[in-house]
C-alpha cells in the first residue's frame, strides 16, 4: 500500500481531483442503466466505496469532492423524483442524510489514514538515515580509536626495543671506557681486566641476539620467512 501512496502521490494535485470526478461519473454511468433493479441502499455502498478509494489513493482533498459528486450523482440520478435536486419521500430523506454523513466521515478518515501512512514512512526512512549516519560515526570512532591504540603500542614497543638495546650498550660502554682509562692508569689487575672483558663479550651476544630476534621478526611480517613448525615442549617455550 505504501508503494500504491508513493505512485499516486506524484500526480499533481488538479490530476488527482480530475480523476477522483471522472471515477464518481463512471460508475454512475454504470449504475444508471440498472437504476430500476438497484435500491437506494446498493447504490449508496457502490458509490462510498469509490469515496473511499478516491480518499485512499488521491488524498482527502480529492475524496472530498468525490463525496460531494457522489452525494449529487445519488441524488439526481437515485432518489425520485429523478433528474432533479429534490428529494420526496422521508425513506428517500433517510437515505439521503445517511449517504451524505457516511460519504463525507469516511473520505476523512481514510485520507487521514493515508495522511498517517505516509507520515510514518516518512518517519520510517529518516529512522534507516539516522540509523546509517550513527553507523558509520561509530566506524569512524572504532577506527580512530584503533589508530591510537595502534600509536600507544608503537610507542609502548618502541619503549621497550630501545631499553633492550641501550641495556646491553650501557654495559659495554662502561667496560670500554674503563679499560681504556685503565691504559694509563694500570689500576685493574689481569682479573679484572679479564671480567670487563667478559662483560663486553656477553653483552655483545646478547645485543645480536637480540637484533637478529628484531630481522626476524621483520622478515615473517615481510612474508620473506619460511616457518618450519614442529612440536616444542612447554616448559621450554
Amino acid at each position: 500500500r505504501g508503494m500504491a501512496f508513493g505512485r499516486f502521490g506524484k500526480l499533481g494535485r488538479g490530476v488527482r481531483i480530475a480523476v477522483s470526478f471522472g471515477v464518481v461519473l463512471l460508475v454512475t454511468a454504470a449504475l444508471l442503466p440498472y437504476r430500476e433493479f438497484l435500491n437506494s441502499t446498493e447504490v449508496a455502498l457502490t458509490l462510498l466505496l469509490v469515496v473511499l478509494f478516491a480518499s485512499t489513493l488521491f488524498g482527502s482533498t480529492a475524496g472530498l469532492l468525490a463525496s460531494v459528486v457522489g452525494i449529487l450523482c445519488f441524488n439526481f440520478f437515485f432518489l425520485p423524483p429523478f433528474h432533479t435536486l429534490n428529494i420526496s419521500g422521508t425513506e428517500n430523506w433517510l437515505a439521503f442524510g445517511t449517504f451524505v454523513i457516511t460519504a463525507l466521515i469516511a473520505g476523512q478518515l481514510s485520507g487521514y489514514a493515508r495522511r498517517r501512512a505516509e507520515e510514518s514512512e516518512a518517519r520510517q526512512r529518516k529512522i534507516e538515515t539516522l540509523y546509517e549516519e550513527l553507523k558509520g560515526a561509530f566506524e569512524q570512532a572504532s577506527e580512530a580509536e584503533a589508530l591510537r591504540r595502534s600509536e600507544k603500542l608503537k610507542s609502548a614497543l618502541l619503549d621497550a626495543v630501545t631499553h633492550d638495546l641501550r641495556t646491553p650498550l650501557t654495559s659495554i660502554k662502561a667496560s670500554v671506557t674503563t679499560l681504556i682509562e685503565d691504559v694509563d692508569s694500570h689500576m685493574l689487575d689481569p682479573d679484572s681486566k679479564r671480567e670487563f672483558l667478559q662483560i663486553i663479550d656477553e653483552e655483545t651476544d646478547r645485543l645480536d641476539e637480540f637484533i637478529e630476534g628484531m630481522v626476524g621478526i621483520a622478515k615473517v611480517e615481510a612474508s620473506a620467512l619460511h616457518l618450519q613448525k614442529r612440536p616444542s615442549a612447554l616448559d621450554e617455550i
